[in-house]
């Protein structure tokens, strides 16, 4: 709990200094991710995964610094899911429900070419496991802070009277997804990794 408030404090510290930085674009965003939970059982050592895909929409703001640099935050609600087939069948499936605030900056390379650094949070209001005609709760085990660091690469150009923007970022999950008094943490550390394909539109 303790390293979760100290994250929260530094990211919401570097938002406050994102937010009073110059001009304001607001937009809308859709965007698609692939993610992979990786697992380290804490007494073999043996390394493991599985894989999952979501979905997030939501409102950025964008702050032009410079003509160069810009900041990006807003609030998105992010889906994640990660399901287990057999025989074309589901058969087990985790799926999370977030509120994620993202923080970036923009560090423009070639126009229309960027690359972005940044870091972000998600909180999990709902985490629930899901197997054919059993539906568990889980949100008293799942981690609600997820705290990342990120970087990516996109492009921003001009369309009409807004501006579209188009990138791919990858963010790493620095906090284990269990709590720890989940007996799941006891034997296993589980920590996510996600691949974004953000397609966001400024008026």
């Amino acid at each position: 709990m303790k390293t979760q408030l100290i994250s929260l404090i530094l990211f919401l510290t570097g938002a406050e200094v994102a937010l009073a930085q110059g001009n304001i674009l607001v937009g809308a965003e859709v965007n698609t991710s692939f993610h992979l939970n990786s697992h380290r059982n804490k007494g073999t050592k043996i390394w493991s995964s599985e894989s999952g895909y979501g979905f997030s929409a939501g409102v950025p703001l964008m702050f032009v610094n410079s003509d160069t640099r810009r900041f990006i935050t807003g609030i998105q609600y992010e889906y994640v899911s990660f399901d287990n087939w057999a025989n074309n069948q589901l058969v087990a499936s985790t799926r999370f429900h977030s509120v994620h605030i993202p923080l970036g900056v923009q560090f423009d390379i070639m126009k229309p070419w960027y690359y972005s650094l940044g870091t972000g949070m998600n909180y999990n209001f709902r985490s629930r496991t899901f197997s054919p005609g059993n539906n568990v709760d889980i949100s008293n085990s799942a981690n609600p802070l997820q705290p990342y660091i990120s970087a990516g690469l996109g492009s921003m150009v001009e369309r009409g009277t807004g501006v579209f923007d188009l990138g791919i970022q990858i963010r790493y999950h620095f906090l284990d997804m269990w709590r720890k008094t989940y007996p799941v943490y006891a034997a296993t550390s589980s920590k996510v990794i996600s691949l974004d394909l953000m397609m966001r539109f400024y008026f």
